[in-house]
């Protein structure tokens, strides 16, 4: 039985399992999926047959194991090897070697009057809305605020390049329940839900008035899933906003679920997984981390579950504090986030990124921060941290916006204190967010994937002594060996074998690509 059909059996079966209980999830029933589900994790849950190979965690790199040969080469088997006894050699055979996985710093572009966070792409217009609760006047102090909002506001900007940004008329008046403190808000495009609901908001609020029933639900769940700072009588939700076109909001008026999850939430939907996802902010140990949830239908939520938390590796007095999740550009199934990590012994921050297979176990792509603060006294010289969301700026860059902050996070805030505060582009080169690196020899295995095209190009920078050569596994004329070696710097480098561009593999075959390397910076692998 080969890997994949196993996968389809128990191995799948086992895996959904496994991720439903992290999701806080009774088991569903397996004929309730999808008939052609992607079961396979090489290569990623996928909704579509990839054309990229991005390589942001191991999804693609096949790990192989170690091989047991005779003196003279014979492989020896591990059940009822042939009489006699002989010595027995070990081969590493496909294993990969020489290689390491390093996120790359981000370029920062700042500050850029007008930009603002939130920002999605859609269609090639860059788009924005920011949420905004009127509060009697001089009672407006964030999520601190206590006084009752009259209503909410939503307004509205987009531009055509992310860099000139054109403001919309506001929304009128959206009647809200008794709330106040408002927070937090994530506005996406809804590709599941009723036209009606194409677009949705999430954002937090302290609950007023008589929460009892709310509290007595809340008080219900198990400890792991609740906040030990809510009580009866300072109860928090997460609620929501639906628009048919972005310009007209309705307010849902009961909250999605009683939870503290103020400063940075992010949902959306995973096609994959046919669900909505949230991410959002848990407060353990006193220290902030990163919690998920998951809804059939965004009002109906499970219960938030830690994901992300600060790790035992010192100092002792960080924490976990935004996720900007995101995928990449184009490719849904690369699941990311950058979070900012909060250093409270100087009460500054710097990013990282970490990288997912599933959206629900998450790893941090070594490297160290991608961004960190700049000089004293600059607009960002004591804080920074991303919004969402990843978006190509122009044909050549992908981009996140940052906002960065000249003061220290919980430095005091007088009302005549000069502003110092601003918001800018963190960029990358095209692909080039991770790269899979080999500083003297490498070599790698894919696991198998689909042709798609008739030609293979790739990104990558090799040293003028280095080489990067590509293979379709054992195919004759097409290995590894046959290839011609690619040194120099591009986005776009063609493959080719003794001169040959053409991969000679019918469309819908199943290739493995052998990589081989030598000084040199792996970004991307892409079918044309």
């Amino acid at each position: 039985m080969n890997r994949r059909s196993f996968l389809a059996g128990l191995g799948s079966a086992w895996y959904l399992a496994a991720r439903q209980h992290a999701a806080g999830q009774e088991l569903a029933n397996p004929s309730t999926f999808p008939a052609d589900i992607d079961m396979d994790p090489g290569g990623g849950f996928t909704i579509h047959e990839p054309r990229k190979f991005l390589f942001t965690d191991l999804r693609h790199i096949e790990p192989a194991d170690l091989g047991w040969k005779s003196a003279e080469g014979r492989n020896i088997p591990l059940i009822n090897p042939p009489q006699p006894v002989v010595p027995a050699f070990a081969d590493a055979g496909s294993m990969p070697r020489g290689i390491r996985i390093v996120a790359r710093k981000a370029r920062k572009e700042g500050p850029i009057q007008g930009l603002p966070g939130g920002i999605i792409c859609d269609d090639g217009l860059y788009r924005s809305w920011t949420l905004s609760a009127d509060y009697p006047e001089g009672t407006n102090f964030g999520s601190y605020t206590r006084a009752p909002a009259s209503c909410l506001r939503v307004s509205y900007t987009e531009s055509t390049d992310g860099y000139d940004w054109k403001p919309h008329p506001g929304s009128e008046e959206i009647k809200t329940p008794a709330i106040t403190g408002v927070d937090g808000p994530c506005f996406f495009i809804d590709p599941h839900g009723p036209a009606s609901e194409r677009y949705k908001c999430l954002y937090h609020a302290h609950i007023l008035g008589d929460t009892s029933k709310y509290w007595e639900r809340y008080e219900k769940l198990h400890p792991r899933y609740r906040d030990d700072r809510l009580s009866a009588r300072e109860l928090s939700g997460l609620f929501g906003l639906v628009s048919p076109d972005g310009m007209h909001w309705t307010a849902i008026p009961e909250p999605l679920m009683i939870h503290k999850g103020d400063t940075d939430n992010c949902v959306y939907y995973d096609q994959w997984l046919g669900k909505y996802v949230l991410y959002t902010r848990l407060y353990w140990l006193r220290r902030r981390m990163i919690a998920r949830a998951e809804s059939d239908d965004f009002r109906h939520w499970t219960p938030v579950t830690p994901i992300v938390w600060p790790t035992l590796e010192p100092p002792y007095s960080y924490d976990v504090y935004t996720n900007a999740r995101t995928c990449y550009p184009g490719a849904p199934e690369y699941h990311l986030m950058f979070p900012m990590h909060y250093l409270r012994y100087t009460q500054i921050s710097e990013v990282h990124l970490y990288s997912s297979l599933d959206g629900i176990c998450w790893n941090h792509v070594p490297g160290g921060p991608i961004l960190t603060v700049g000089d004293p006294g600059s607009y960002d010289g004591e804080l920074i941290s991303c919004s969402r969301n990843l978006v190509p700026l122009g044909k050549d860059r992908v981009g996140i916006v940052f906002s960065g902050a000249g003061y220290p996070h919980k430095y005091p805030r007088w009302r005549n204190l000069p502003p110092l505060a601003g918001a800018g582009w963190a960029s990358w080169t095209k692909d080039r967010l991770v790269a899979l690196v080999a500083e003297e020899q490498g070599e790698f295995r894919t696991f198998l994937v689909k042709v798609v095209g008739k030609e293979l190009r790739i990104n990558a920078k090799v040293r003028q002594a280095g080489e990067i050569r590509v293979g379709l596994g054992s195919i004759p004329g097409r290995t590894a060996n046959d290839a011609d070696p690619i040194t120099g710097d591009g986005t776009d480098i063609k493959v080719t074998w003794k001169g040959d561009p053409s991969a000679k593999v019918a469309q819908g075959e199943s290739v493995v690509f052998h990589v081989k390397m030598r000084a040199a910076e792996l970004y991307s692998i892409e079918w044309v």
